[in-house]
């Protein structure tokens, strides 16, 4: 009952937004430079934005082999573009990363890989949280450097906050004594389901803990990953004629500052919440209002021509009517099963080397 009177919320954020948007702009302007926007530079964002895709790929890649799952890429790709399609066209309880496991999790027993679930969770958190600090940093020090503000708001600060809140709940997956004491405050509390899910995630971290060359190298792909996705939205603003007063810097601040909003889940998919903040970010650096709902509206359009090819795997495969996907609380409780079997883990990292994941028990 509470999800679907979310679910209802959230749509109807959605569309009161796009009537707050619609009501702002002149429609028949908004057609207008769509409608002259440069088809060369369109394709061009889309042919990008598909490298980053494969490069994302690439990185989940890597983080799966310090766990011994042995998963070829080309299979890792296509999880990939599954969890993109339902990301963008499945307003359901079950998200990308959410597939991603449980696809991953599936491919891994049927090679006979044991603990399989608890490792594919693994690899998509540690995928996702570096993915996210990767976007502080580029956001934080292109703000900083280019001193962006948003009336009169400076971002700078604001995103060193956001990293400084990020990097302490990291530091509490990262080392035993703060997770230990988050873990007494919440039994303390009686938030059984948050102490839990806090504790997948402190395993999922220490899977990684001394893989310091992997983790520099995944984190240096996930900073590609993010300028890549700059230079789309900057592609899309070509096409446009849109020019910022900012240049580079605006598009290294704006995506990853509305890829962090867009995280809030006021909304069904981001959308109208996307839309918004492109007109409040781009109409401070010179942009219209149509040009900003433009940009925005390219932007979109990028992302649902890329995540296409997930929806034609998931259509052949015959996903939909073989299997019953699993929601993220099915993956939880599955985890759960795992752990409390109480064996202790070893991984097999690229260099010989083991490390041994200890049963919550022993914490």
């Amino acid at each position: 009952m509470k999800k679907t009177a979310l679910t209802i919320l959230k749509i109807a954020v959605s569309i009161g937004l796009y009537i707050w948007i619609f009501s702002k702009i002149d429609v028949a302007h908004l057609w207008d430079i769509l409608k002259r926007a440069e088809l060369l530079y369109f394709v061009a964002a889309i042919a990008v934005y598909f490298s980053i895709q494969g490069l994302s790929a690439w990185r989940w890649y890597l983080l799966l082999r310090p766990l011994g799952l042995k998963i070829p890429y080309v299979k890792l790709l296509q999880f990939y573009l599954l969890g993109m399609f339902f990301n963008n066209f499945m307003p359901t309880g079950i998200g990308g990363d959410v597939f991603r496991v449980y696809y991953l999790n599936k491919e891994s027993k049927s090679l006979k890989e044991t603990k399989s679930l608890s490792r594919s969770t693994a690899s998509v958190f540690f995928d996702r949280d570096l993915g996210m600090s990767a976007l502080l940093v580029m956001a934080t020090a292109a703000a900083l450097v280019g001193g962006t503000s948003i009336k009169g708001v400076m971002l700078g600060p604001v995103f060193i906050l956001v990293a400084v809140a990020f990097a302490l709940a990291n530091l509490a997956l990262f080392y035993r004594p703060t997770y230990n004491l988050l873990h007494r405050l919440l039994v303390v509390l009686k938030m059984k389901r948050a102490d839990e899910r806090v504790e997948h995630l402190f395993e999922s971290v220490n899977s990684y803990r001394g893989q310091w060359g992997l983790i520099v190298m995944t984190l240096t792909i996930s900073l590609a990953v993010q300028f890549g996705c700059s230079l789309v939205c900057m592609l899309a603003a070509n096409a446009i004629g849109l020019e910022t007063s900012g240049g580079w810097v605006d598009y290294l601040v704006f995506i990853p500052a509305i890829g962090l909003i867009t995280m809030i889940p006021v909304s069904v998919n981001g959308m109208g919440w996307r839309e918004f903040s492109f007109i409040v970010f781009f109409g401070s650096v010179g942009a219209t209002e149509a040009q900003a709902a433009a940009l925005a509206f390219l932007w979109l359009g990028v992302l649902v021509i890329t995540s296409l090819p997930g929806g034609v795997i998931y259509a052949l495969q015959g996903l939909r009517s073989k299997e019953h996907l699993p929601s993220e609380e099915d993956i939880l409780e599955a985890v759960e099963e795992e752990r409390a079997e109480g064996v202790v883990e070893k991984y097999e990292f690229a260099d010989g080397a083991q490390a041994e994941e200890q049963p919550v028990s022993t914490l």
